[in-house]
């Protein structure tokens, strides 16, 4: 949308601060009990799961999606809004992943919306 629209403004990309257990920082974390933290836990395990996958040759987007709803879908307090496989740049949906593949997550615990995100091979 900058380079779009032209704007004088620099993205500068930064690295996702997490929590110790793995969940990224946010503000909504506070709303989830004990046991839906456990749960939502399941996000950044999905990617670490997409990013093994993809780093042993799986390249079909398809498939990598399919294992990680499974994943998210065990989680009984777990609804997914968002899971899909996009060029880093353009946010286009990719059905192969390559270097410039990146996994965005919108997963409900409870009532809380959390996201995620991250390159895939890196």
């Amino acid at each position: 949308m900058v380079r779009d629209l032209n704007l004088p403004v620099e993205i500068v990309g930064m690295p996702i601060v997490r929590e110790p257990d793995g969940l990224a920082m946010s503000s909504r974390n506070v709303y989830l009990s004990a046991a839906q933290r456990q749960q939502a836990l399941v996000l950044s395990q999905a990617l670490a799961r997409a990013r093994q996958l993809a780093g042993t040759g799986v390249r079909d987007a398809g498939t990598l999606l399919a294992t990680l709803r499974r994943m998210i879908e065990a989680q009984p307090e777990a609804r997914i809004d968002y899971l899909s496989i996009c060029h880093q740049t353009t946010l286009q949906e990719q059905t192969t992943v390559d270097g410039d593949s990146v996994l965005l997550l919108a997963v409900f615990v409870g009532p809380t919306r959390l996201i995620d995100n991250g390159l895939l091979l890196c």
